[in-house]
């Protein structure tokens, strides 16, 4: 075979081999980009690290922590947005002030009803660690979903809330 024939035969080739390439890079990209992530919120055992709960969510979905403040007893509402980077803190609600309650300056205080909402915050959790109360109530809300934690776990037992994303 001639030395022009062999270049012809190795550029058809090559020329075909790099078009199966840029196909195939083609849509490995319009697969990851055809398909976006979705999002959980989940709950996992602390000391197991097993997931106890999930339930699939949106970005800039509302997260409600609701609780009873175990010295003062005035029930509080932690007010989270969920972002691909974790929980936002956007604000907190109580009655009255307790022990550990956001009382310092650089925040906003609005006074409403016979309740506090403090707002102002920047604080992001990538995961949030928290233990299942022996005494009172704890809940997560979320929409019309209402999560017991005392349900999922015993009083005592670390949690830890976070955002995944498959």
């Amino acid at each position: 075979m001639p030395d022009s024939q062999r270049s012809r035969t190795f550029v058809k080739k090559w020329l075909l081999l790099s078009i199966l390439v840029l196909f195939i890079a083609a849509g490995v990209f319009l697969l990851m980009g055809g398909h976006p992530y979705v999002f959980y919120l989940s709950v996992y055992d602390g000391r197991s690290g097993e997931v106890i709960y999930r339930e699939r969510v949106e970005m800039e979905d509302t997260l409600v922590l609701d609780y009873i403040h175990s010295a003062d007893a005035t029930p509080v509402s932690a007010v989270f947005k969920i972002r691909e980077d974790g929980l936002h803190l956007i604000e907190e609600k109580y009655s009255w002030y307790g022990a550990g309650l956001e009382s310092g300056a650089g925040h906003q205080f609005t006074f409403q009803d016979q309740e506090v909402t403090v707002s102002g915050y920047d604080r992001v959790f990538e995961e949030l660690p928290l233990r299942v109360a022996r005494t009172v109530p704890q809940e997560l809300v979320i929409g019309e979903e209402i999560i017991s934690l005392n349900q999922l776990a015993p009083g005592g037992t670390l949690l830890v809330i976070r955002i995944d994303r498959e």
